[in-house]
């Protein structure tokens, strides 16, 4: 999330009621509703305090066009210096003790500042003014060098996060490529499967039909009494042979070797098939079905 106009408003409403009022809670209170709007953005929060070391520079431009007396000046960036430091400690505790030096020597902390102060004090704030001129180079090169760490500090945080990211973006595609041969790998069992159980519903359904080949009477009674087994037999043979794409011409040449159903499913071998000089096609068609089948779980 970035930061926009009306969190940096809020911050500055926040500054100018603690100079009023020199209570914390009112920072306290305005920080931590930035916090919860920004949703503890680490980049949006280093942008506060981004604002917050440009704050006093962009006050003191503006009090400079104005007609505003010397030890005002100096009072006036006190107490704007103070709110300053106020709200960095606030938004980054472990700043705090960067600002205790100042803190000790700031004489904004000990005194009042009065708008109606008697004209015989001017000369005391002027003979203050060498003083104070100390405290603020003091304190401006503090700020100056705590602005530089907390910067250095917010783009390590920055690259640190980036760089988790980008661990966490491999981690991702390397799962995903897991998941998704996972998955081709799902798609080829479930397609064997399929097949395994069409060819056993084809062989249940080539079984169950009855013969189509009616046999003719010779008037041989032993003929009469073998030849319907043999028919029905060649039958079932010939129905498996062309559901596997056999022409009649490789029916013929099996059906003259007498192989069964049975024999052609589990004793034939390839050089068999072979040795009755059928079509290249049509022998590897049938060897596929052949060895499908031998390789069901009996």
């Amino acid at each position: 999330m970035k930061l926009k106009s009306q969190h940096i408003s809020t911050l500055v409403v926040s500054l100018a009621d603690f100079v009023r009022m020199a209570d914390r809670k009112i920072i306290a209170n305005a920080l931590s509703q930035l916090k919860l709007e920004l949703d503890f953005d680490s980049t949006a929060i280093s942008q506060l305090q981004i604002v917050l070391f440009s704050f006093q520079d962009a006050v003191n431009k503006v009090l400079r066009n104005h007609n505003i007396k010397p030890h005002w000046m100096f009072a006036l960036d006190n107490i704007i210096r103070k709110a300053v430091q106020t709200a960095i400690t606030i938004l980054v505790p472990e700043l705090r003790p960067h600002f205790s030096l100042a803190s000790e020597s700031d004489p904004a902390e000990h005194e009042d500042v009065d708008d109606d102060m008697e004209p015989e004090r001017t000369s005391t704030h002027h003979s203050r003014t060498p003083t104070v001129a100390l405290d603020e180079a003091v304190v401006t090169s503090g700020v100056s060098t705590l602005s530089s760490t907390v910067s250095h500090e917010s783009h390590n945080a920055q690259r640190s996060v980036s760089m988790e990211l980008g661990r966490m973006k491999l981690e991702t595609n390397r799962l995903m490529e897991q998941l998704l041969e996972k998955e081709r790998e799902y798609q080829a069992i479930l397609q064997q499967v399929l097949e395994e159980r069409e060819q056993e519903i084809r062989l249940l359904r080539l079984r169950s039909d009855p013969p189509t080949d009616v046999p003719t009477s010779s008037g041989d009674p032993e003929e009469e009494r073998s030849l319907p087994a043999v028919r029905h037999e060649d039958s079932e043979v010939s129905s498996w042979l062309r559901l596997y794409g056999a022409d009649q011409d490789s029916i013929d040449r099996i059906l003259n070797e007498e192989y069964t159903l049975n024999d052609i499913l589990h004793e034939v071998t390839r050089d068999d098939l072979k040795s009755l000089s059928l079509r290249g096609g049509i022998l590897c068609k049938l060897w596929k079905a052949i060895t499908d089948y031998r390789q069901q779980p009996t």
